[in-house]
This record gives structure tokens, C-alpha cells and sequence, in this order.
């Protein structure tokens, strides 16, 4: 995992302007931009409270009768609020940003910081529409970054699915699952007290939007197979979409050549494809470009044994 980002090799990097790569690259990446405003609007949320004024909670937090009365930024603010009610520890806050720290900087290095500036943000706010669409006359509000949080860790698990990661169950006792078994495992929490009716206080249904959205879009931007269905709707997506000025094409065989040294493959065959993804990202890839790929982890491997 990289500690900190590098705007010149994040793949996707170059989407985002060069003023705005500066003043992201001085926080180090979009996640940990993330958590210092995440932390300093808790921060504001507990100044204010406790001078009895939560002027924040009552304008930013997600609310159907905020929406009924204009404040439509509600669905995408709340994400950066936390619940300020707790004891000796802010479990919320802390749980949320431990899991986006470990793993956030992963896939937004993997995916570049505008496609996973995208994932996170929508993922909060297709939580926020499938929890108003339950609640829209409930007198509750939505707080927190968990939709957004676990629509990142369902992109991990679906871009790694076999990788191996060990957590602290309880804050005790260490437990190392594949992150597929995570993503299951965090989906049947949020499923099972629906299922029963259960009261718990947690808007299931906006991590479930969340989960929903960073498995869709993963698949959207090309990794993995891709289901029919979603295949249909991205190709009418793609006729609609302004046609790209022609790169140069990548002509290489499907097997690589044999007399080939792993250096050689790499600078001829593979760079100019990760130089692409880097320009145009994933999705932007032809079936031979993507077989090319896959052939080369075959072929490192081989000249590795």
C-alpha cells in the first residue's frame, strides 16, 4: 500500500486539473483529504453543540424535511457529518476513517484519485437516495461517511477479491479474512436487521446504496467481468458519449514473445497500455489491450520462476 500519492503515476491523475492535483497533492491524496475534513467538521459539529447552537447537524445533515424546504445539498453534506453522541470514544467517526485510511488510499491509487473522488461521493449519495426513498416522510435524519466508506470497501473487494486481510475483531482479537468474505460478511450486517425489523438506529438501507454503488461502478470502469445488464447500459451510454480523438494503437500478439526479457515486455508491450489507463483510465481499454494484460501476469510469472 502506498503511503502517500504521487499525482505523476496514480492512474486517472491527469483527469483532474493541474491547480487542483497541487492543492490535493499537499494533503498527500483524496482519502486523506477526506479525513481532515471529516475531522474538522466533527470538531465544528462538538464546538457548536456544546455551545448549544448544532447549527451544522440542522443544516447539513440528510433530512427529508430539509430537502422538502430547499436545502438540497443534504444528501451529499451529510456524508462528512459524524454522530456526536458517545462515550468515552467516538466509535463512528473512528471506525469510519480507520477503514477509509487502510483501505480508501488502496483503491484510489489503483484507480486514480478523480475516479475514486467520484466513487466516494457518489457512493454516499446513492445511499442517501435509497435511504429517502424508505423514509422520505420519517422525522429521522442520516449522518456519517459509512455509505461512502463501504462503497470503497466493496471496490476493494471487488478489484482484490482473494487479497488477504487481517482486522482486529472487537478491537481484540486478530481475524485474517479474503476481502471478498469482508464485503460479505458487511453486506448480511446491514441485511439482517431489515430482514427482522429490527430498530438499531443505522441506516442500513444508505450503506446498502453505498455497497451497491461501488460494486456498479468498479464493473463500470472495467474491472472483472462485467454482467450483461450493465454492459446494455453502459453501451447506450457510450453512444451518446462524444467520440475520443484516436490514440495510437497497441498492436502486440497474444501471447508474448518468448526471446522477450521481463524489461523488454514491459517497456514495449505493457507500458503503452498502462500509459493509456493513466490518460483515458480502464474502461477506455479494447478486448485486446485487456487480453495483453493478462497475458503479461502469466508471462512475469513464468520468467520469475
Amino acid at each position: 500500500m502506498r503511503d502517500s500519492w504521487d499525482q505523476r503515476t496514480s492512474s486517472g491523475g491527469g483527469r483532474f486539473t493541474a491547480p487542483l492535483l497541487n492543492w490535493i497533492g499537499r494533503f498527500g491524496s483524496v482519502t486523506q483529504l477526506i479525513i481532515w475534513v471529516c475531522v474538522v467538521v466533527f470538531v465544528l459539529q462538538l464546538l457548536t453543540e456544546f455551545v448549544g447552537w448544532p447549527i451544522l447537524d440542522r443544516l447539513f445533515a440528510l433530512r427529508s424535511s430539509g430537502l422538502r424546504q430547499g436545502l438540497v445539498w443534504q444528501p451529499v453534506t451529510y456524508i462528512f457529518l459524524h454522530d456526536t453522541n458517545f462515550g468515552v470514544i467516538p466509535w463512528h467517526i473512528l471506525i469510519n476513517l480507520l477503514v477509509l485510511w487502510f483501505i480508501g488510499r488502496e483503491v484510489e491509487y489503483f484507480i486514480g484519485p478523480k475516479f475514486f473522488t467520484r466513487l466516494f461521493l457518489l457512493g454516499g449519495l446513492t445511499g442517501a437516495v435509497l435511504w429517502l426513498t424508505v423514509n422520505f416522510h420519517s422525522q429521522a435524519y442520516v449522518v456519517g461517511a459509512s455509505a461512502a466508506v463501504l462503497a470503497c470497501v466493496i471496490a476493494f473487494a471487488t478489484l482484490f477479491p482473494d487479497r488477504e486481510i487481517t482486522f482486529l475483531l472487537w478491537f481484540i482479537i486478530p481475524v485474517r479474512l479474503k476481502a471478498k468474505y469482508i464485503a460479505i460478511a458487511l453486506i448480511a450486517l446491514d441485511v439482517l436487521p431489515l430482514l427482522r425489523h429490527t430498530n438499531t438506529g443505522v441506516a442500513h438501507l444508505a450503506h446498502l446504496g453505498g455497497a451497491a454503488f461501488g460494486w456498479v461502478y468498479i464493473k463500470h470502469l472495467g474491472y472483472g467481468q462485467m454482467p450483461q445488464w450493465l454492459a446494455w447500459f453502459r453501451f447506450l451510454g457510450e453512444k451518446f458519449r462524444p467520440r475520443r480523438r484516436p490514440t495510437r494503437p497497441v498492436t502486440t500478439a497474444r501471447k508474448p514473445a518468448q526471446s522477450m526479457s521481463a524489461d523488454e515486455y514491459m517497456r514495449e508491450k505493457v507500458d503503452p497500455i498502462l500509459d493509456k489507463i493513466a490518460r483515458e483510465g480502464m474502461q477506455s481499454l479494447t478486448k485486446a489491450e485487456r487480453e495483453i494484460l493478462d497475458s503479461a501476469k502469466d508471462f512475469l510469472r513464468k520468467r520469475q520462476s
